[in-house]
């Protein structure tokens, strides 16, 4: 009987085991829901040898597809979110049914702590956008949408303890210093708190914060605007969250929306051509689907003014489309951590906004914006103003339209104003241009890695202090000089920084 039983138990066993693996060809899994791309199935061979880690990129594969995924990661999630409290899916359950995203959490007890060259970094590259910007006659503003954790704090989970200051604060601060125009919109939502602004099951703002944020971003352009103030609104339970729905793919709960009684400009879509029905395609930008807005300009048929908005944005921005819409003439909106200031019209506002979350992408790559000319620096460096330094490591690429010129200077230099000015002599001739202060990662993280692999191959016993200065330093600069500036032949390169120069070899342009 014994054996009998474990005979039948081994059966019941592997089909168990075996049934989702047979079913996987007739189901397929909403991995959309989750934020994120199914893993593709592994090759045997991965860059000429055998690929070591295939098991485990083979379970990842089919851990994605096996059936029911969806009903397994809710259960799993309800067990650990709802009756334990514990973060599951990157989700931190709170109070009374609060969803927050796991990624706050560094934010809101200062995990996270960018360095003050970052935060300088930050700071400069803010002010050279709206520099850009204000000399072809439009107007900027940074807005950074806050976590909820740093509106509603009061439902966080009480392990979690919350520092009064983090990157938000430092940042906003440096670069209110610096002359940068800043919608606080921090401060503004917690003056409202008292209202719902934040949904209780999404990351995001409902449309009554939205509609504070639009307010207090249109004051700090100093442009025009209806308020809306007073107008009705339907308060419906139709709005599914993004947090919601990482925890309970198979099917959660719904959210309030404050859907408002407010009659909005008729318009067209430029961008993409051919949109029949614009209110409808409006709906579907403005929805949780988030598929094809990456890009997407619009005309008001109602205002003739010539009037034209930029606005850089994430997923907080969509709640604001309609209203942004209505204020302009023309707007284009774009997902973008990394905005193109260059190729704006003369006159165009600048919106940039971006999620505190997400606050470290400000400096993560440059943005496209032509490098203004500081001949007063140069005149200094004539003069004798700047202490000599070491060596700065620089590329150049010949790009048509500009020139681009990144690099990396050692770890342990002068950070003084966060400044790096890119110096260029010939023949006499002295010009000076202004770089972001920015270290481009995704370019000079594969050149490291080349000179390491280099090292290895030519079976280098020890790199020099200075080669590993440059290595692990996350000091850097970026610009792009416009063919306009006709530079011709060879040029001498040094960077500024701090109050030092730093040689940088030659440039053929």
């Amino acid at each position: 009987m014994n054996k009998k039983f474990k005979i039948i138990y081994s059966v019941i066993f592997m089909a168990i085991c075996t049934v989702p693996l047979l079913l996987m060809p007739f189901f397929e899994n909403d991995i959309s829901l989750e934020k994120r791309e199914l893993t593709e199935f592994p090759s045997f061979i991965s860059e000429g040898k055998l690929n070591v880690d295939f098991s485990g990129q083979f379970e990842s594969w089919v851990n994605d597809r096996i059936p029911f995924r969806a009903c397994i990661l809710s259960t799993a999630n309800y067990v650990k979110a709802d009756m334990f409290e514990a973060a599951s899916s990157n989700v931190i359950s709170g109070k009374d049914g609060w969803l927050y995203f796991e990624s706050e959490a560094a934010d809101y007890m200062n995990t996270n702590l960018v360095s003050d060259h970052e935060v300088k970094s930050s700071a400069v590259t803010l002010s050279l956008m709206q520099e850009s910007v204000e000399a072809k006659g439009g107007h900027f503003t940074f807005v950074t949408a806050p976590n909820k954790a740093s509106v509603y704090e009061e439902n966080m989970p009480s392990r979690y303890k919350r520092s009064e200051v983090n990157n938000l604060t430092r940042i906003t601060d440096e670069a209110k210093k610096l002359g940068v125009n800043v919608t606080d919109l921090r401060s503004v939502l917690r003056d409202n708190k008292d209202k719902d602004l934040y949904h209780v099951r999404d990351s995001h703002w409902n449309y009554q914060g939205a509609l504070l944020g639009y307010n207090a971003i249109m004051d700090s352009l100093g442009r025009d605007h209806d308020s809306h103030e007073g107008a009705e609104y339907t308060k419906e339970k139709t709005w599914r969250g993004d947090l919601d729905k990482l925890l309970y793919p198979a099917g959660g709960f719904m959210d309030y929306q404050y859907n408002y009684n407010i009659r909005h400009s008729k318009f067209m879509f430029t961008v993409p051509a051919g949109v029949k029905d614009a209110e409808a395609q409006l709906e579907s930008f403005m929805s949780d689907k988030e598929q094809g807005d990456d890009l997407f300009s619009t005309r008001n048929l109602e205002k003739n003014d010539g009037s034209r908005l930029f606005m850089a944005r994430d997923s907080f921005g969509r709640a604001l489309l309609p209203y942004m819409i209505d204020s302009y003439s023309e707007v284009t909106f774009k997902r973008t951590d990394c905005p193109d200031i260059t190729s704006l019209a003369d006159g165009t506002d600048v919106v940039y906004e971006i999620v505190e979350r997400n606050l470290n992408k400000v400096i993560a790559k440059a943005p496209f914006m032509y490098a203004p000319q500081r001949q007063e620096i140069a005149a200094s460096y004539t003069d004798g103003k700047y202490t000599s330094g070491s060596e700065a490591k620089l590329t150049y690429e010949a790009l048509g339209y500009a020139g681009r010129i990144y690099g990396v200077l050692p770890e342990d230099m002068e950070d003084g104003d966060g400044r790096v000015y890119i110096l260029l002599e010939k023949s006499g001739e002295t010009l000076c241009y202004e770089a972001f202060p920015i270290y481009e990662a995704e370019l000079l993280e594969a050149y490291t890695e080349e000179n390491r692999e280099a090292d290895i191959d030519n079976n280098s016993e020890a790199e020099t202090a200075e080669d590993k200065s440059f290595k692990e330093s996350r000091n850097g600069f970026s610009a792009y000089i416009s063919k306009d500036e006709n530079l011709k032949g060879q040029y001498q390169v040094s960077i500024i920084a701090g109050d030092k120069t730093y040689a940088a070899g030659n440039i053929e342009f």
